[in-house]
């Protein structure tokens, strides 16, 4: 396990660029957190350890999906809006996970996918001062 603190957007994205440079396609990533917490701002920063233009990089609440391409492939899922296990399972992540890496925001609602095995857990929380506490659990 790793924990970081982080004071702004630049240092989250930091954080999570380390991350990225690190992944492989197959992985999974599950971000955890409150609304407003980081989620998206960390993927920016995944995008970029994976050789993504970050800029590409927005939230993906209303289609679900987004993918991005450069270096690799990154599958940017948002699963706020998935209320039922027959939901994500529709979205048939097994057939395109081995192309790319896949980062899951609201990873608790992922939790028992078969896909979700082994996956690399991201928690954000905010703190009383307006940082955040990010801790990595492989």
């Amino acid at each position: 396990m790793s924990e970081f603190i982080s004071s702004s957007e630049k240092e989250t994205k930091e954080i999570a660029e380390n991350l990225g440079k690190n992944l492989k396609a197959g992985d999974v990533v599950l971000i955890y957190g409150a609304l407003g917490s980081g989620k998206t701002i960390f993927v920016k920063g995944l995008a970029r350890g994976l050789g993504i233009d970050e800029n590409l990089v927005s939230s993906p609440t209303f289609t679900i999906m987004n993918i991005y391409s450069g270096e690799n492939l990154l599958f940017h899922l948002d699963l706020y809006r998935i209320e039922h296990e027959e939901e994500l399972n529709a979205l048939g992540i097994e057939d395109f996970l081995d192309m790319g890496i896949l980062a899951v925001e609201w990873g608790e609602k992922a939790e028992d996918a078969p896909w979700a095995n082994n996956s690399i857990k991201v928690f954000i929380d905010q703190t009383p001062d307006d940082k955040r506490k990010i801790r990595i659990e492989p």
